[in-house]
């Protein structure tokens, strides 16, 4: 049962029925006034998330993006609706670029600056137009002395990395368990959310980690002192995770390299069983040598977060890309994303240096990557699929999102000018996956 729905999200879920969706996965406005957009100008009300909850079954999860400015109206409006807040997801991304007013150059109106170099730099031009241009940069000396004073200092425009995901569920009908068999939904799909191994040292740590074992966990632990491994420590035969526990941080692969720098590579702890005395006495089976699983693993903190699979054009824009964001778009008419006023719209948040004054067929400002979508999907998913509501559908990702993952949805979106690329999305997505099985 998939819908498009276009109309205010408020009035179109009043037409849904009680407990009747599975998760909530929507990237709502950020309070911002981005690109002098009307729809932006406050985070979503109260009222909305209490009709979200409303629709919403016992124990569904509700992953909710927010802006780092304004994350907190926005937990505080969910959690007065209703939901509980569980966690908060941060999406790191390597792209950004901050918007700072340079103090030293703002005492300095009025008066000529020296020129001490300007310098033609390669830049790339993000997913919006996906090729390299270049950029002139030029570094000026400040001519009067407050501007000297106040060289260096500017507005507190730090550069933009992550975006939270708020983790939010409609409170459980009795237990985990109960609300399963009663709902159909509960917790989180923790093993298709896996973050893959690296590597085979990177899984055998993971594994070694943990163990199971039919001793008290006091004997396990003291069997550590001597390095002794008994093989019915081992993992049972049907403990075969794909990767280490999901984390509630999600990082681009453009980060990753970041990350792994100021890390530095780090080796884990060769902690292999020895037996003694006591062991043996106590369990009368005696311990055989053996080396620990995960002994020698190496390499940077990147491992341990889900890493993003971007293709290799990509991995320098996490943001989505021109190809990604306009696929099944080929009939549609571009148009121009100018600001209400006329203006253009600031660099950092299209990736792009036309300052979005390029016609595009996805004009939408704010698309999301489409594999962070899947993976959002994957993780919330419930044993039968589950339905996905997205309120603010913006371009439909979330829908072509669930499409790739074996869901349904309900997409409403206020703007009608965004109903077209919606629905030419999901019909590429569509006859994408159709190919795929024939």
């Amino acid at each position: 049962m998939n819908k498009i729905i276009q109309g205010d999200c408020l009035e179109e879920m009043k037409k849904l029925p009680d407990n009747s969706v599975d998760t909530l996965i929507t990237d709502p406005p950020y309070g911002l006034s981005f690109m002098g957009k009307k729809w932006d100008y406050d985070v979503p009300s109260e009222e909305i998330w209490k009709e979200c909850l409303r629709v919403l079954k016992p124990g569904g999860t509700a992953l909710i993006f927010a802006g780092s400015r304004t994350q907190h109206r926005m937990a505080v409006r969910v959690e007065d609706a209703g939901f509980i807040l569980k966690d908060t997801i941060m999406w790191l991304y390597g792209s950004g670029f901050p918007k700072a007013t340079d103090i030293s150059k703002q005492l300095d109106k009025g008066h000529e600056r020296e020129i001490i170099s300007k310098q033609k730099r390669k830049g790339r031009s993000a997913g919006i137009l996906g090729k390299e241009v270049d950029i002139i940069h030029i570094e000026s000396k400040p001519a009067t002395p407050e501007a000297k004073l106040w060289n260096g200092w500017k507005s507190h425009g730090l550069k933009p990395a992550y975006e939270p995901i708020l983790v939010a569920i409609k409170p459980n009908d009795g237990s985990y368990a109960n609300n399963a068999l009663k709902w159909g939904v509960s917790g989180l799909n923790i093993d298709g959310g896996r973050i893959n191994f690296k590597n085979k040292e990177d899984e055998k740590e993971s594994k070694g980690k943990n163990q199971h074992s039919k001793y008290p966990k006091s004997i396990v632990k003291n069997s550590a002192k001597n390095g002794i491994y008994h093989p019915d420590n081992r993992p049972p035969e049907d403990y075969n995770p794909t990767g280490r526990f999901p984390a509630n941080i999600i990082i681009s692969e453009d980060v990753a390299p970041l990350i792994d720098e100021q890390s530095g590579v780090s080796k884990s702890s060769s902690n292999s069983f020895k037996a003694n005395d006591y062991q043996e006495k106590e369990t009368n089976t005696p311990f055989t040598r053996g080396d620990f699983i995960g002994k020698g693993d190496k390499g940077g903190a990147s491992r341990f977060f889900k890493n993003i699979p971007l293709d290799s054009r990509i991995a320098y824009i996490p943001k989505a890309s021109k190809s990604e964001r306009n696929a099944g778009l080929d009939e549609l008419e571009e148009k121009q994303m100018y600001k209400e006023d006329g203006s253009g719209n600031s660099l950092e948040i299209f990736g792009s240096t036309d300052g979005g004054r390029q016609p595009r067929k996805n004009f939408h400002p704010t698309v999301k990557p489409l594999k962070l979508m899947e993976y959002l999907c994957t993780l919330t998913k419930t044993p039968t699929g589950g339905i996905v509501l997205d309120p603010f559908a913006g371009s439909g990702t979330t829908g072509v999102a669930c499409i790739n993952t074996g869901r349904d949805f309900i997409l409403i979106e206020r703007e009608e000018e965004y109903i077209p690329i919606i629905e030419a999305r999901i019909k590429h997505a569509q006859k994408e996956k159709e190919n795929k099985l024939f």
